[in-house]
């Protein structure tokens, strides 16, 4: 999948000033990032190539990335503690999980682990995530959102221990605290 090369109106940008301090910013017109170092016009980025830099009003560089999994995993709105990028590595080697899987996931949260498996299971596969807490999906829908990988979940407001609705599942993931009520 080819992407663009500048930073078109719509787009995510991760703007780089070290390794401790990043902003996941949607580009849109007339929105202004305000930092420690200064405020950024975001609009002024449209057109510019990803790996440039831009400054801030006190000539701070920041460099304009594109972001990535972990970006997205890591700057989640969050209601919950989230899993981490190192550990839902080793979630999706030890499931097997990759591209064309359906997974059935419980315990949604706001959507970390949830983001990381669309983005593994696409283009054809499908995550469906059991949540109790319907504050909990909104957020995670959310989050999904703006990492444009809401088309291959389905998010479920329903207690996963009464059973799932699917059938054909590769792989089924249990991020809750009492996952021995699920398996029979």
């Amino acid at each position: 999948m080819l992407q663009n090369k500048s930073v078109q109106e719509g787009d995510y940008v991760l703007l780089y000033l070290d390794s401790k301090r990043t902003y996941l910013v949607k580009v849109e017109a007339g929105k202004i990032l305000h930092t420690h170092k200064g405020f950024i016009n975001i609009e002024s980025l449209i057109g510019k190539d990803y790996g440039s830099t831009v400054a801030s009003s006190l000539g701070v560089k920041f460099i304009v990335l594109r972001p990535l999994l972990r970006d997205y995993i890591m700057k989640s709105t969050r209601g919950t503690q989230i899993i981490y990028p190192k550990d839902i590595a080793l979630i999706i080697m030890l499931s097997g999980v990759g591209p064309g899987s359906h997974v059935v996931e419980a315990g949604t949260g706001t959507g970390a682990l949830t983001t990381a498996l669309a983005y593994y299971v696409r283009p054809n596969g499908r995550v469906y995530s059991y949540e109790l807490r319907k504050e909990f999906l909104e957020i995670a829908e959310k989050n999904l959102r703006r990492a444009n990988l809401i088309d291959f979940v389905e998010l479920k407001n329903k207690d996963i221990t009464a059973g799932i609705d699917e059938r054909n599942i590769d792989a089924v993931i249990l991020d809750m605290a009492t996952p021995w009520q699920v398996v029979p």
